[in-house]
Parts: structure tokens; sequence; C-alpha cells
């Protein structure tokens, strides 16, 4: 377990290099991948956003990645690959996918709140359930982790509500601060290269994914995510933008199995609940604001 260890705290360094001001960015986009979670970074354009995404593509060996920025113009076909023109002359409705999201195991998607609901359906069903529908076949996505980015969240938009649902965890990313922006003028433009002693297998995290399920919830630890939940109900009772779903419970419940398992832990501990700054804000203005609910919570 402690090589496991070694290994993503290597990766972690390795992946920072370069960047300026990017931990935070590296560590959530890494457990996100390990969790087979989906991230959305908020932010102006600029900030890296997309160089993390890539950096993380090559964390996977052999990974098939797709990258592509979203425009309310773009079509299914951008996205999810053309027509088969030879299954068309059949009489079949269905799409050429290779290289396409649908056969992507690593996905960036810029401005995905501009996508219309020609792709949204589409894109629900593959978060969700790692599944595209190609015609009249289920075609199973191997997806691992979709990350996204935008300018703006869409608070308040019931459609496009959903599909911001679909990102476990969301981080706001800003620009350097004046304080570090000096060392922006060291930084280098040489391609980032990923040693393949760093890299995972697409099924070496899925089985981190299996094993950390073993790692247990303490009852002290249940008891304070349930006043978490309560307290943000509370809080927000008079905003409907804020929301602490079931959906999301269980969701956070694996998280913190598999932060806990990659600090070679067998349980919880209340350092974990500090990830949920990361999960349980949907309007970044009520951000402060939840996360001083589960910081009271945690050193109470």
């Amino acid at each position: 377990m402690s090589q496991l260890r070694d290994k993503l705290t290597a990766l972690m360094s390795t992946l920072d290099e370069g960047l300026v001001e990017r931990t935070g960015v590296i560590k959530l986009s890494l457990l996100a991948l390990i969790a087979q979670e989906n991230l959305i970074l908020i932010g102006p354009p600029g900030t890296a956003k997309s160089e993390v995404s890539r950096r993380l593509a090559q964390v996977i060996k052999d990974a098939n990645y797709f990258e592509y920025l979203l425009t309310k113009f773009t079509t299914p076909e951008e996205i999810f690959g053309p027509l088969s023109i030879k299954d068309l002359k059949e009489g079949a409705y269905k799409r050429q996918t290779a290289g396409y999201i649908p056969t992507s195991c690593i996905v960036f998607l810029d401005e995905i709140f501009k996508a219309n609901s020609a792709i949204l359906n589409s894109l629900l069903t593959i978060l969700n359930e790692r599944v595209y529908h190609n015609g009249s076949e289920k075609q199973k996505v191997p997806l691992l982790s979709l990350i996204s980015a935008s300018n703006e969240l869409p608070i308040g938009d019931e459609e496009l509500g959903a599909l911001y649902d679909r990102f476990l965890f969301r981080k706001y990313v800003d620009y350097v601060s004046e304080d570090n922006v000096n060392q922006l003028f060291h930084v280098t433009n040489k391609p980032f290269l990923l040693a393949d002693d760093l890299k995972l297998s697409a099924e070496e995290v899925i089985e981190m994914g299996k094993e950390a399920q073993s790692v247990e919830i303490p009852q002290d630890i249940i008891d304070s995510i349930i006043n978490i939940r309560m307290k943000i109900k509370d809080t927000f009772k008079e905003n409907l933008d804020e929301s602490f779903s079931d959906r999301r419970l269980v969701k956070i419940l694996k998280i913190l199995r598999v932060t806990a398992y990659t600090n070679e832990r067998s349980e919880v501990n209340h350092s974990d609940l500090l990830l949920l700054a990361h999960c349980l804000w949907n309007d970044p203005k009520n951000e402060t604001e939840i996360n001083k609910i589960i910081r009271n919570e945690i050193v109470k």
C-alpha cells in the first residue's frame, strides 16, 4: 500500500511541475480520476484548465483522450462521431464513434454549458451511466473522468442544472495572485511528458476504486455528515439554488473512502471531510458559507 501512496505523491509532484498555484487543482483532478468522478473547473480563460486535463490524460497508459470547445453551434457529429454511411444505407442510424467521446477514457469539454439540447441528453447518459445510445444499441463508454470548464455556471437554469449536478467536484480557478505572478516569467513552454513508470492503467484505477469500497466509515463521521447536510439545508432553506441531494450523499461516501484509501487508511477520519468543500456548493457565492459549516463540524 505504501508503494501506491509513494507513486501517487510522485505523480502529483510531477503533474504540478511548471504550473503556478495549481497544486490544489492537480490534487483534485487526480482524485476525481481515481474515484472515477467528474470535475468542473470554473474561472476565466487563460488559467491552465485545459493544460491540467491534458496532463491528467497522460496518467493513464495508452489513454484515449478527447478534448473539445463547445459552442451553441456544436453538432453531435463533432463530439460523438459522424453517421456511418454504410449502416445508414442498411437502414440503421449509427455513428462511427472511434476517436470521439464514446470511446474515450479521459475527456475535457471547454464551455460545457454551451451544449445544446441535441448534445445534452447524450452527455447526461454518459455521465450518469457511462453508456452512449448509438442508434438502437447501448454502447459502453470507458470514461474514467470528464473534466469540464466554464466561465460561468447555469445557476437557475433547470435544464443545464441537471448537467451541472453530475459534476461531483467543483473548483474555482483564478489568475495567479500578484504575490506569485513573478513565477510566470520562469515558466517554459516545453511539452509536458509523464514518465511511463508513473502511469496507471485503466484497470488499475478501476481496481483501486473497488478496493477503496472496503474502507470503513465510522459512526462519528456519519453523524458529522448528517449534521453538515442538515445545517446546509437549514441555512439555505430559502435558496433553491443550493441542495444536498441523496445522489450527492452517496457519491460523497464513495470519494471519502477513496481519499482514505489513497492515504493508506482503513477508515475515514475527520480530515477527509475537508474534501467536502469541493463538493457541496452550487453557487460560488455560497462557497464560503458552506465551507464554514464544514469546518465548524470538523473542529467542534
